[in-house]
């Protein structure tokens, strides 16, 4: 997909913890933007607030000011906002082992996905073909729906974590360090395996992690955080 309208928004963004006392400030007047079918990459050390950034576009923590528009929708303003922002965004977590329920089977795994895709389009769905159909996009076959997270590897866990973030319907991902707890081989094999979806699923994507190689090979942009601030936003050379 070629890059188009605005996806997401951030203006202003400012957050603050408060620990022991004192105002300890995360994210300092950072703005960027995301454009439809882009894959930008959000890069920074330890303390930069990119996992901040994160938590803010995902919803999970509201900015102390600033605004954050997803198509549009201001996310933080009401209710309206938020349930716009869960119908656009799927979450790929850098911890697959907490991500998927030990007590599940792939196929249920997968099924949370599945409802929530089918609670946002009203389709009736049938639950084994469709996490076959899954199954097979991610490069697994339908063998794996029996089995429980504890017996895949860390790779073909992850695979299942991106297979039910796509069961979501949602064209929009953020990869949360999404790779960087595999190996240097898996990794690039996730990696291609996420351009071939966002090619033939028109998504787009944000990816957040600390690593500059992965950035270069997997984004197009890279918007880099430094102090809690957005101090480079350029394309990927």
């Amino acid at each position: 997909m070629s890059e188009g309208k605005n996806v997401i928004e951030v203006k202003n963004l400012r957050a603050v913890v408060h620990e022991e006392g004192q105002d300890i400030t995360l994210l300092h007047d950072s703005s960027f933007v995301v454009r439809e079918g882009e894959c930008p990459g959000i890069l920074g050390e330890s303390g930069s607030g990119k996992s901040t950034t994160g938590r803010v576009l995902a919803g999970l923590l509201k900015p102390d000011s600033g605004v954050v528009l997803i198509e549009g929708e201001d996310v933080y303003a009401g209710s309206r906002g938020r349930e716009h922002l869960r119908n656009r965004l799927s979450i790929v977590f850098q911890d697959y082992t907490t991500s998927a329920n030990p007590r599940f089977t792939i196929r249920q795994v997968i099924g949370e996905g599945i409802a929530v895709g089918a609670r946002k389009t009203g389709e009736k769905i049938d639950y084994a073909e469709e996490t076959a159909r899954l199954l097979r996009l991610v490069g697994l076959d339908e063998s794996f729906a029996k089995r429980f997270p504890h017996e895949l590897s860390g790779g073909q866990l992850q695979r299942v974590c991106i297979a039910r973030a796509i069961a979501c319907r949602s064209e929009l991902i953020l990869f949360d360090e999404a790779v960087s707890s595999l190996d240097a081989h898996t990794q690039v094999q996730i990696m291609d395996l996420l351009l071939d979806l966002k090619d033939k699923l028109g998504l787009t994507y944000i990816f957040i992690t600390h690593d500059l190689t992965s950035i270069t090979y997997f984004c197009s942009r890279v918007i880099f955080l430094k102090d809690g601030s957005v101090v480079a936003d350029s394309p990927v050379s």
